[in-house]
This record gives structure tokens, sequence and C-alpha cells, in this order.
């Protein structure tokens, strides 16, 4: 049994610490591994010390790309390297790689599971937090009618080899698409991982680009205006002025149509994050032709 990781790296990292926790993780389950380094374009340092720590080592590869790219790139390109592995294991560089995370994924493929995801559980305040975020996001999904998901953690998870060539064989528009719950009709584990409330994670993993701010200020406005004319109606209410009532009934109207758009676009916003933006063919080719590869 042979599993391919993959890292992707937009930004410096203890590459050595790293391949350490997984070999640690890989010698306990008695696993064979690869490891792959993604790299963005900046990467060149990082890339040159991977060559240079690891000449001998077959077990570890990686590649650059000659642009800058979001993760979901770098990962759609590492996986269309990784159909002969057993099962796959991405682990954003974005994360500190957790030796029992891994153990638990590869035991879990081991029981039959096909997708394997991480989710993270919280203490106090940002538990409370989380779980009202969660409850509007998957309102927010029902609404756009896109896809369940159950708001797991996109960045690490396990995928078996018939899952990553399944994924592989998608259209361009849905190369990126890794929140798979009614995508894949496989069977699927959910690791929960506690961690701490005050766990900080590289911002530059979650870049907010062009479609999350367009998202976010139209969520943001339309929940401004919605509340404004909430708050109009009610003042008017209060003070008695003359109005007719149908002002009222196209205010409260106002109101609930700038909520339902604040969770559609806000429910949005968090998908750029999620699932990535969509990729065509062409943009790939265009990667490929400029990558440089080592030990692949």
């Amino acid at each position: 049994m042979k599993f391919g990781f993959i890292v992707p790296l937009l930004d410096e990292y203890d590459i050595e610490k790293a391949y350490e926790t997984i070999a640690k993780a890989c010698k306990e389950t008695k696993a064979n591994f690869d490891l792959i380094f993604a790299l963005n374009s900046k990467l060149s340092a990082v890339f040159t010390k991977i060559r240079n720590v690891y000449v001998e080592n077959k077990a570890v590869k990686a590649f650059m790309v000659d642009r800058p790219v979001d993760q979901h790139k770098l990962i759609t390109l590492a996986m269309e390297k990784c159909e002969d592995y057993d099962a796959t294991i991405i682990y954003s560089g974005k994360e500190e790689m957790n030796a029992d995370v891994i153990k638990a994924f590869i035991t879990s493929y081991e029981a039959g599971n096909k997708i394997v995801y991480l989710k993270k559980v919280y203490r106090g305040f940002k538990k409370v937090a989380t779980a009202i975020k969660s409850m509007f996001y998957k309102l927010g999904i029902k609404l756009l009618g896109v896809y369940k998901d159950i708001n797991a953690e996109t960045d690490i998870q396990l995928l078996d080899a018939d899952v990553v060539k399944t994924i592989n064989q998608l259209p361009g528009k849905n190369r990126q698409l890794r929140t798979l719950d009614s995508l894949l009709y496989y069977t699927t584990d959910i690791i929960h991982l506690e961690v701490d409330s005050k766990e900080v994670i590289n911002p530059n993993y979650n870049p907010k680009d062009k479609t999350y701010k367009k998202n976010a200020v139209v969520a943001g406005v339309s929940l401004g205006v919605g509340l404004v004319c909430a708050v109009l109606s009610v003042v008017a209410l209060a003070v008695k002025w003359n109005w007719f009532y149908m002002i009222h009934v196209v205010l409260w109207l106002l109101f609930a149509v700038g909520l339902l758009l604040a969770l559609v676009f806000d429910t949005r916003k968090i998908l750029t994050h999620r699932a990535g933006k969509n990729v065509e063919p062409s943009e790939l080719v265009s990667l490929k032709d400029k990558i440089e590869y080592y030990n692949i």
C-alpha cells in the first residue's frame, strides 16, 4: 500500500519537518509513501533546497510553476501525478503537519473509506460562532442548489485512487471542486481534530481575490440596505408618521430580499475559498508547458 502526499506551497515552509512527520506516521502504520511539494513561482529557493536536501531520496518529489497561482491550481496539477497511488492525502502548507491526523486517515482508509475529511472542533465562544456560521452556510448552499457540503476542511483530506481518477476526468469547470459529497458516491469518513481557537492560519493561503471581494461587497450592501429599510419602517411606526401601509410592506419586502441576497453572496464568498475558481483545460496546458519538475 502506497500513499501520495500533496503539499501545495505558496510561501516559505519547513519541508524537513513535514517530511519527518509523514515518515513517522507512515512508519507506525507500515505504509509506503511519496511526498510531492507543489510550489508557487516565487519559491525557487525552496525548490533548490528540496533538490539539495533530498537528492538521494526518491520518495520526495517537487514541481514549480512559472507564475503566481492559487493553492487549488497547484493541487489540480499535482493530482494528475497521483493516479498510481492507492490513495492521495492533500495537506495544505498553511497547516502544521499532524502525525495523528495522518495515521487516522490511513486507518480510516484501511477500514474501507474512499474519502476521508478532517473537521476542526473548537472550544468556547469560537465553537458557538463556528456552529452559527455553519448553519447559515448550509442554508446558503441549499438556496444556491450547488451541492451538499459537510463543511469540513477542504485543505486536508484523503482521496482514494478511484476518486483521484474521477476528479482528473471531470470537465475543466469542475477540476477544482474538492467538496465532493454529492458529486462522488464513495464511502466517506470524518476525522475530528480539536484545535486551539487562537490558532493562526497563514493569511497567504487565503487570499481575498477580486471574486471574494465582490461577493463580500454585495453581501454587505444587501444586508445594509435591508436593515435600513426595516429600521425606517419601525421608526415611522414609532413616531406615527402618516405613511401609506404599502410603503411599510415594500420596506419589509426589501428587508427580506436584502437578507436573502446577503446570505447567498456570503455563501458564494466562502465557496471561493473552499472550491476554488473554475480552471479551463487551456489554462492547465499553459501551466504545464512551463513547469519545472524534480524527481517526477
